[in-house]
């Protein structure tokens, strides 16, 4: 082949076209610089949007005060809130005055030494659970329950002690009832029987309208007082019932050989062994709302709801409290083979009924849905002295099981976490009671991070205008591992040369 024809200087001719060829190359060269300059400096910025994840995930909103941040270009816009989900076009932005937070900072920036120097309770945690619909009551109870145990386990967790924080009423006084059981032992020992077993009487009488006040022995003393009047007076029917319902109120009471002679011995013996031959009998004792401690004869039986509790036939005096509501009393008689029921509404103490009040308000749909933290989450926080407030909204349907949504809000720095949903019952481990507490411990203690944040929304803005990929390799982008590929056309005309970035060989 010959030389190629020269222009008069020197240089070679080489056809028409090759300098628009070199101008490309040159384009292409420099914008593959602007995009290694441009994926090195991004990589050093936190990026602010969160990760669309797998299916609803629990996330976590954290505003910062806008002086941490610098300040905004005109015109720039923040997404509404770190949701662990794309944002959606009902979601309002950012208010100026707050941005969210870089993903690898902290979860809760108020864990500074500063603020675990404060006193306990403003770290403190109340959990309410609230139902949606009247059947779902029970199903809330039983969450709240365990929840708060659940959380209550973890060392590093402190829960609002819901009795200090509502203290019972006062207990009333005995005064009456003692009076009038020192009245009658005067006039016992006087021998007057039949004064004796007026006073009493009434003793019995005074201290079973205030059962959480006494001891059941201090009522079985006072009956076997009453039995022993009755017999001396040849009362022997009601002497025997009044042994048997000392017996039921205090199984193992027995009188004081050095108070009573040997008939009022005898004729108690023999009540004693017919009551304890006696077929067993059941009490079964519920609450609304549920998990209520239960006391029978003064002895702690468990907590509502409760099937079957064994007794002595007879009338027994039966105690469910709860914290925060108004102690319930009652006397059920049962017959020897048979079950009493004992399924109280409590009344809530009227601090309570505030709190309760507000949270049906916070976990309404338009609260849960809402940008802002509703005003009713800090009235609660505020009355039970709380930091953290953990709210479930509980609904069931027939026959489905009961299902909850839960948020957490942190009322010093308005976070809050999202997103949680719980199906009572469920054996699927994601949707497990277990699993939301694990997640709410993570968001008190601050060891949950942001939603991940999407590699892909860490590119420039540039990168992600398609004629920026049609300019430099005519293919598209694709993302992997944090490193971002370009797909190039396959038919692309001429040799290339190294870029340095894998996929990208011009």
């Amino acid at each position: 082949m010959g030389k190629p024809p020269e222009d008069g200087l020197g240089n070679g001719v080489r056809g028409p076209g090759s300098g628009s060829i070199r101008a490309v190359s040159i384009t292409r060269l420099l914008l593959i610089l602007a995009l290694v300059l441009s994926v090195s400096a991004e990589a050093a910025k936190p990026s602010r949007r969160p990760k669309k994840g797998k299916g609803k995930k629990p996330s976590i909103t954290k505003p910062v005060p806008m002086q941490a941040e610098p300040e905004p270009e005109p015109g720039a816009t923040e997404p509404a809130e770190a949701t662990g989900v794309e944002p959606s076009q009902d979601m309002a932005p950012w208010p100026a005055a707050q941005k969210p937070m870089a993903p690898d900072a902290p979860a809760r920036p108020e864990a500074t030494a500063e603020a675990q120097a404060r006193p306990d309770a403003t770290s403190a945690t109340v959990v309410l659970a609230v139902a949606r619909s009247d059947n779902a009551q029970d199903a809330a109870s039983q969450l709240q329950t365990e929840l708060s145990r659940l959380l209550s386990e973890k060392p590093d967790v402190q829960l609002v002690d819901l009795a200090s924080t509502f203290p019972p009423p006062p207990l009333p006084s005995l005064a009456v009832a003692d009076a009038l059981f020192e009245e009658g032992k005067g006039l016992y020992d006087n021998l007057d029987p039949e004064a004796a077993a007026g006073k009493f009487l009434g003793a019995v009488e005074a201290y079973e309208k205030h059962p959480v006040a006494f001891k059941p022995e201090r009522l079985a003393t006072t009956l076997i007082f009453l039995g022993a009047s009755q017999l001396l007076n040849g009362d022997k029917d009601g002497a025997k019932l009044s042994f048997q319902r000392a017996l039921a109120a205090s199984p193992k009471t027995q009188p004081d050989a050095a108070m009573f002679g040997a008939d009022v011995q005898t004729a108690f013996t023999d009540v004693q062994q017919a009551f304890n031959a006696q077929e067993k009998a059941l009490l079964a004792i519920d609450s609304k709302p549920s998990g209520a401690t239960v006391t029978v004869r003064g002895e702690e039986v468990g907590v509502t709801p409760l099937k079957s509790v064994p007794v002595h036939a007879g009338r027994h005096p039966v105690i469910i409290s709860l914290p925060g509501y108004v102690p319930y009393a009652s006397y059920p008689q049962v017959a020897p083979g048979k079950t009493a029921e004992v399924k109280p509404q409590l009344e809530p103490l009227p601090a309570l009924a505030g709190v309760l009040a507000a949270a049906g308000r916070a976990t309404t749909e338009d609260a849960f849905d809402a940008d802002k933290m509703p005003p009713e989450t800090a009235q609660i926080a505020d009355k039970v002295g709380a930091r953290y407030v953990v709210l479930a909204a509980v609904e069931k349907n027939k026959r489905d099981p009961a299902e909850a949504q839960l948020q957490v809000w942190d009322v010093t720095t308005k976070s809050r976490l999202r997103g949680l949903e719980v199906e009572l019952g469920s054996r699927d481990p994601d949707n497990s009671t277990v699993a939301a507490a694990d997640r709410i411990h993570g968001f008190l203690t601050g060891a949950s991070p942001l939603a991940p944040v999407s590699t892909a929304s860490s590119m420039p803005p540039v990168m992600k205008k398609p004629w920026f990929w049609a300019a430099v390799v005519g293919g598209a982008a694709v993302v992997t591992g944090g490193i971002v590929y370009a797909t190039q056309e396959r038919n692309r005309p001429g040799p290339g040369f190294g870029t340095g970035i894998p996929g990208l060989p011009f």
